[in-house]
C-alpha cells in the first residue's frame, strides 16, 4: 500500500450509478493520498462517502458556471479534476456524456485511466 501513499486519485463517473462495489474495491486497494472528484450524484456520491469512511482527504471540484458558462464548466471542471489526478478511475454507464469529457480529458492529459465494471458486469 505504501507504493500508492502519495497518488492522488481521481473519481469519476455516471450520475446513474448508485452502487458500484469495484470502485470500493479499488479504493481500498491504493488507499490513496487524496481523492479528486465532481461533487455530483452517482459515483463522485460514493467516491466520497468511501474516502470520509476511510479519513481519506476529499477534494470535491464543482463547475464554475460563471466563469465558464453553463456549456463549458462541467468539462473544465473535469480537465481540472483529471489535471490534479496520479491515477483516474472511470465509472461509466456508456452513455454519459461528463463521463466521456473527463476520458477524453484524461488521455489529452496523459493520466493514467483504470474503466472499473458497473455492478452486475463483472
Amino acid at each position: 500500500m505504501d507504493k500508492y501513499k502519495n497518488y492522488v486519485v481521481a473519481v469519476v463517473g455516471s450520475r446513474t450509478v448508485t452502487a458500484c462495489s469495484a470502485l470500493a474495491r479499488r479504493l481500498a486497494e491504493l488507499h490513496p493520498a487524496q481523492v479528486v472528484s465532481g461533487g455530483a450524484a452517482g459515483v463522485d456520491a460514493l467516491a466520497a462517502a468511501w474516502a470520509r469512511a476511510h479519513g481519506v482527504p476529499l477534494l470535491e471540484l464543482r463547475p464554475d458556471y460563471a466563469a465558464h458558462g453553463p456549456t463549458a464548466a462541467p468539462h473544465v471542471r473535469n480537465a481540472e479534476i483529471v489535471r490534479r489526478a496520479t491515477l483516474v478511475l472511470v465509472v461509466w454507464d456508456g452513455r454519459s456524456k461528463g463521463t466521456l469529457s473527463a476520458l477524453r480529458a484524461a488521455r489529452r492529459l496523459g493520466r493514467p485511466c483504470e474503466l472499473l465494471p458497473l455492478d452486475g458486469a463483472g
